[in-house]
């Protein structure tokens, strides 16, 4: 009796795999399960079958790298953002490039414009006659810009200058509250007659009117009371600051009927017609009206009587 030795299975190894393994053929045989009949067959050897694996590999590779690079489907991918937004940003920055250019081509505008305006006289100079006013001027140009001050200018500023000095109350003290308007329709504050002028070279900033009995006195414009109170010299006066920087006095009154801090209508009663004050004799209402902190004639900007000479 003899006994059969178990041969162990040898274990699968690179260097068992020889060139000749590679090369054996390799018989694929697919047959029908009934009849028998063979529906594919082909031979393939093991280095035909790792090429064709490796092959397809590299293939699934390039289609996967083409789907994720060039079509839309690499929205879904994690980490990829929208398509057209590269896009947009690109135009965006296109537009904002653009704007940048036009506004320096406005600031250029813009200053040499100021230039003119301080006087540089360009048709003395023939070199700039094809300038770009888009362009900035050359330095030799500049350079010789001298602020040129006329009598015209010289007039207004003091003007100016004159009107603002003594305002204590600001060009848009109203203008907040109400808006201001060009057109002004002035009430008169009293019916009656004109006995002293409009005369400041002496003195009166403002006009003196009479009349008959207890007589209401009337606010010319819409505005603020800004005082009303007395004194010694003005009696019983009440002044009221009103839209576009006009400001009304109205001194020598009986009565006062409105308090600091009020607002009045155009027309609206303020006060009583008196005769209150220093070394007034009479009734009348002594009526002054300013504009940007200058007195100005009444009568010229609302109509009242002048007594009859005869």
């Amino acid at each position: 009796m003899t006994e059969t030795k178990d041969k162990k299975p040898r274990k699968f190894s690179i260097r068992n795999v020889s060139l000749k393994k590679l090369n054996r053929k390799y018989d694929f045989l697919m047959s029908h399960d009934e009849s028998g009949r063979p529906m594919l067959n082909f031979k393939l050897n093991l280095l035909n079958l790792i090429l064709v694996i490796i092959g397809m590999a590299l293939l699934l590779i390039v289609i996967t790298t083409f789907i994720i690079a060039f079509t839309p489907l690499r929205e879904y991918i994690p980490g990829y953002t929208d398509t057209n937004l590269n896009r947009e940003v690109y135009q965006l920055n296109l537009r904002a490039d653009s704007l940048s250019r036009e506004m320096q081509r406005k600031d250029i505008y813009f200053d040499n414009l100021k230039k003119i305006v301080e006087g540089y006289d360009f048709s003395a100079d023939s070199a700039l006659a094809s300038i770009n006013i888009y362009e900035p001027l050359p330095q030799g140009v500049t350079d010789t810009i001298t602020l040129k001050k006329s009598v015209q200018d010289s007039l207004l500023r003091a003007e100016y200058e004159a009107q603002n000095q003594y305002n204590l109350f600001g060009d848009d003290l109203m203008s907040a509250a109400r808006p201001a308007t060009s057109v002004k329709n002035f009430f008169v504050p009293l019916n009656g007659s004109v006995i002293t002028a409009f005369d400041p070279d002496e003195g009166h900033y403002g006009i003196d009117i009479v009349s008959e009995g207890d007589q209401i006195i009337n606010s010319t414009l819409d505005g603020t009371v800004v005082f009303s109170s007395w004194s010694i010299n003005n009696g019983y006066c009440i002044g009221i600051q009103h839209d576009d920087s006009y400001f009304s006095v109205y001194k020598h009154n009986s009565t006062l009927l409105k308090k600091e801090g009020e607002y009045v209508k155009a027309g609206e009663a303020i006060a009583i017609l008196g005769q209150s004050g220093d070394a007034e004799t009479f009734k009348h209402l002594h009526f002054e009206l300013w504009h940007n902190g200058i007195a100005i004639n009444p009568v010229e900007y609302m109509t009242i009587n002048y007594p009859d000479p005869n």
